[in-house]
């Protein structure tokens, strides 16, 4: 099985200002003619990913595979940062905190060795996303299959910040991963329940 690192399953509060908690989540796939959509809804919003791929949504809550690649969603409602007419900047700004936060966590909670993080800003459709990702040095437990490189794309909406996760395993293909996280990217929508 694969190592799956989970995050957020807790309230956390960072720097003594922003807390980020966990929120419940269905994912559900839905197959059109040549497409898929892969939908992610709370009681109030409603995400959707179109995919030209193979969607298999995983009975572990907020988990799917496409195309044979596991790929997680974590929404996390966040406070103590303003959440109106949050530029892109201000965007940036609070994905970076969030950012150092996860990779502390990873680093000090679960004693994952993080080698050469790295991340970039992009903007896909006028919607600012937060691409990161960094190289697994040591697994805490013995599995089959360790995962190699742990690859995230972070966005806000509204209130929230939504993270896209593709944990690559070893002798797995990370641009294949890539392709599918920038997919997910690319179709994002969004509809208020």
């Amino acid at each position: 099985s694969l190592l799956i690192i989970l995050t957020g399953l807790f309230t956390l509060n960072l720097f003594g200002q922003v807390s980020f908690s966990n929120l419940d989540i269905k994912l559900k796939a839905v197959k059109n003619n040549n497409t898929t959509q892969l939908i992610c809804s709370n009681l109030t919003t409603s995400i959707k990913f179109v995919l030209k791929r193979k969607v298999t949504v995983m009975q572990q809550n907020n988990f799917a595979t496409i195309d044979s690649q596991t790929i997680q969603l974590t929404p996390l409602k966040f406070s103590g940062y303003k959440v109106s007419n949050l530029t892109m900047d201000d965007q940036k700004q609070l994905l970076d905190m969030y950012v150092k936060y996860e990779l502390d966590y990873f680093k000090n909670e679960l004693n994952v060795k993080v080698i050469n993080p790295s991340n970039q800003w992009v903007v896909i459709k006028s919607k600012g996303w937060f691409v990161w990702y960094f190289r697994v040095g040591n697994m805490p437990t013995q599995i089959s299959k360790p995962t190699e490189i742990q690859l995230f794309a972070s966005t806000v909406v509204g209130d929230k910040i939504l993270t896209i996760n593709a944990p690559i395993p070893i002798d797995s293909d990370f641009g294949k991963a890539g392709l599918i996280v920038n997919e997910m990217m690319e179709t994002f929508t969004i509809e208020r329940q």
